[in-house]
């Protein structure tokens, strides 16, 4: 089992304008630290078809799914970039407000994109070394796990899990995993994958023994904490 990564596997079944849209932005996440070569999933919230959807507000969330960690260097592997576009003739003044030049006739090119969520940097963890190994060896064990309370969802496996569900593995001891794996949000969720797991567990897994311990678990609709929606936008980057 290997999980592709990266921007161009990525980006594969987007058309050329939105290819040419996701590029862009991947850039700037790329210049402030984001890990691009380990991306899993690309979610483009609104489809492009043509010019005029390529310069309406969007938004891109990227994915880091499954990662594995070390074990301070927890991750959900989930960002979220909310885009729009500015008449470049727009003047901020300083109390707030804006002065622009009216009839003037811009085209569509000459846009400037702003970009809201985006981080001056990004202090993602590195993969851990041979990272791909490590998760066949944990896939193999929660595939093959007896524990009567989880297998009806890890009998799926990691591959098919993260079409739905976000998981960290972050590494306790050698050979000893911690697993969390959590339903993502609505709108990210393909119904023709498995998605009906809706409490989030946190899984001790010892590749040693193929021992899975759950250690807690909960129902996040309880304490609704959306993984991909910040609550105040702040434009953080001019093109």
């Amino acid at each position: 089992m290997d999980i592709p990564r990266g921007l161009q596997s990525s980006i594969s079944e987007f058309t050329n304008l939105e290819q040419k849209l996701i590029l862009k932005v991947a850039k700037k996440l790329e210049n402030n630290g984001f890990p691009i070569n380990q991306l899993t999933r690309i979610h483009l919230k609104k489809r492009i078809d043509n010019t005029t959807d390529y310069y309406s507000d969007n938004e891109i969330t990227f994915f880091v799914n499954p990662g594995i960690y070390k074990k301070d260097k927890f991750n959900w592997g989930i960002e979220n970039i909310g885009i729009d576009w500015e008449d470049p003739s727009v003047i901020r003044t300083p109390d707030g407000g804006i002065e622009f030049e009216v009839g003037r006739k811009i085209n569509p090119e000459d846009l400037i994109m702003n970009l809201y969520r985006l981080q001056d940097s990004y202090d993602y963890g590195t993969l851990l070394k041979d990272h791909n190994v490590i998760l066949k060896k944990i896939n193999k064990t929660i595939v093959s796990s007896t524990l009567e309370e989880i297998k009806y969802f890890t009998a799926n496996g990691v591959a098919e899990l993260i079409k739905n569900y976000l998981i960290v593995l972050t590494q306790e001891q050698e050979n000893i995993y911690e697993m969390t794996i959590r339903r993502m949000d609505n709108e990210f969720i393909d119904v023709k994958h498995f998605n009906t797991l809706f409490e989030q567990y946190r899984l001790k897994i010892n590749l040693n023994t193929s021992r899975i311990e759950i250690l807690d678990r909960f129902d996040p609709t309880f304490f609704p904490t959306p993984v991909a929606h910040p609550p105040t936008p702040i434009i953080k980057n001019k093109n």
